[in-house]
């Protein structure tokens, strides 16, 4: 096989990760300039894979074990070449030909390991903290990919509407895993009862909030150049996620909520081409 064609190979590979573990991320980054659009489609492949593992693993020191890899082996990548993984392998060359943060993504991938255990935010402040991290990275490293320095309250706001929709997404994971997702005081109580909680009061409340800032996107958007929007794509599934938590036989606790392929694509199609999320 040539190097040629095990590049392309393995860049499948990437494409095939996106596609299936951030859907959001891959159709987003099939919307930019074509000289950003790989380097997207790595990012979302990386973040896929991350986020994946907290609805694959029940125990959490198994979980920190598969995050601490991705760290260590970025860290280390440097001393000892191409690691074999097609997504690390071409993140890694995203964040060295880009030069994205190290820090920040080690503190992306810190977050992660830390929200495994069922530890609850001690706060609404500490929950918003854990979102700037965990969904806020995501849409510093693609601005940083495009070529755009998004500020710190656009970023906030992103994070917020992408964060409660992600928490509400992920609730039955989550709760089949004994994890608390949300402080004490916003959650139902207690949580090891045996029957199934209703969780709808909790679920509009992060929709609420989630679409509050959504609002506050589109008002820091306004007058912001094309590209801005692009790196924030993504948020254009997040009002489609929460009609679809709140619909009146949808129960939280228990079912997986999704956008069909070709409405997501649309929406995304969309924001892109109207300038609005």
């Amino acid at each position: 096989m040539t190097d040629a064609v095990a590049t392309t190979a393995s860049f499948d590979t990437v494409r095939t990760s996106a596609r299936t573990h951030a859907p959001d991320r891959f159709y987003a980054a099939l919307f930019a300039p074509a000289a950003a659009r790989d380097d997207l489609i790595a990012l979302a492949a990386f973040t896929g894979e991350i986020e994946r593992i907290s609805r694959q693993v029940s125990e959490a020191m198994l979980g920190e074990i598969r995050v601490a890899w991705w760290r260590d082996a970025f860290l280390s990548r440097g001393e000892s070449g191409r690691s074999g993984n097609p997504v690390l392998d071409a993140f890694a060359e995203v964040i060295r030909h880009r030069s994205l943060s190290l820090g920040r993504i080690e503190s992306y991938l810190e977050a992660h390991a830390d929200a495994l255990y069922a530890e609850q935010p001690a706060s609404d402040q500490d929950l918003i903290a854990r979102l700037r991290i965990i969904d806020g990275t995501p849409f510093l490293l693609a601005g940083a990919i495009l070529g755009v320095d998004l500020d710190e309250a656009l970023v906030d706001a992103a994070a917020r509407a992408s964060g409660f929709a992600r928490l509400g997404i992920e609730l039955p994971y989550a709760l089949m895993h004994g994890r608390a997702p949300l402080p004490m005081p916003r959650s139902p109580n207690p949580y090891d009862q045996k029957e199934v909680t209703d969780w709808r009061p909790q679920i509009a409340w992060m929709a609420a909030e989630g679409r509050r800032g959504l609002a506050d996107v589109r008002r820091h958007l306004t007058g912001k150049p094309r590209l801005f929007t692009t790196a924030l794509l993504p948020l254009a599934l997040v009002e489609p996620y929460f009609r679809a938590l709140q619909r009146p036989r949808h129960e939280p606790a228990r079912e997986i909520v999704d956008v069909a392929p070709m409405a997501r694509l649309w929406r995304i199609a969309r924001a892109q081409w109207s300038g609005r999320i």
